[in-house]
């Protein structure tokens, strides 16, 4: 697997995409404003997700391809909730066991949507995988290390990241630093060295300042 400390990667140009057709790039847009209405998050999460997982791709020295294709793929890893029942969505408290099993299968929803065309395979494993964790005790399918495709662990980082940073009902927006502690140290509720792979972390680790940096390229404000 590539090292975390591949030299200077090129910097995420915010909303243009990497080696894709109009056609293609139409279809993700709209689809991932289909799957930005049903977030928790608000106005550019899904593209913030996207350059986040960008980036990160070149600095852990992903190939030209895999770099491209993740910038177009992992800002659908949600689409999967627009087929999750409405009601369940929307609740404001805690969900039953029936319920949590609902919203979870948000992730097989999207990889039974995404599968059915050749070139959004990574998207697809994307929408599958990202809530899978390094030591097994993720969802659908609690894989386990490297069982989880890379560019899922990618995404995974990208997405906590932009959630960290976020306001939602149940928590406040943390600042950079904090959600930078969170990442690396973990909190109550993440587990940093159970949920990540570590190679990961290192590369968020070395170039955190980035991440900061799209988040405000890309604010909602």
């Amino acid at each position: 697997m590539p090292s975390s400390r591949a030299s200077s990667p090129q910097r995420a140009s915010a909303g243009t995409l990497t080696g894709v057709g109009e056609d293609l790039e139409n279809t993700i847009y709209f689809l991932a404003r289909a799957a930005q209405i049903y977030d928790e998050g608000t106005g550019h999460h899904t593209r913030r997700v996207n350059e986040y997982s960008y980036f990160l791709a070149q600095t852990l020295g992903m190939d030209e391809a895999f770099c491209a294709e993740i910038h177009y793929s992992a800002q659908l890893h949600d689409l999967g909730k627009i087929s999750v029942d409405p009601v369940v969505l929307s609740k404001a408290g805690p969900l039953s066991d029936e319920e949590r099993q609902e919203m979870d299968n948000h992730t097989i929803y999207g990889h039974r949507i995404l599968s059915q065309s050749p070139q959004l395979a990574m998207a697809a494993e994307i929408a599958l995988t990202h809530h899978e964790k390094w030591d097994g005790t993720g969802y659908p399918n609690a894989l386990r290390g490297e069982e989880i495709p890379m560019s899922a662990r990618i995404t995974q980082m990208a997405d906590i990241y932009d959630a960290l940073r976020t306001a939602r009902p149940y928590k406040p927006a943390f600042d950079h630093k904090t959600a930078r502690g969170i990442i690396i140290s973990g909190d109550a509720r993440i587990d940093s060295v159970g949920h990540f792979d570590p190679r990961v972390i290192e590369a968020f680790a070395d170039t955190h300042a980035d991440f900061d940096r799209i988040w405000r390229e890309l604010s909602d404000s």
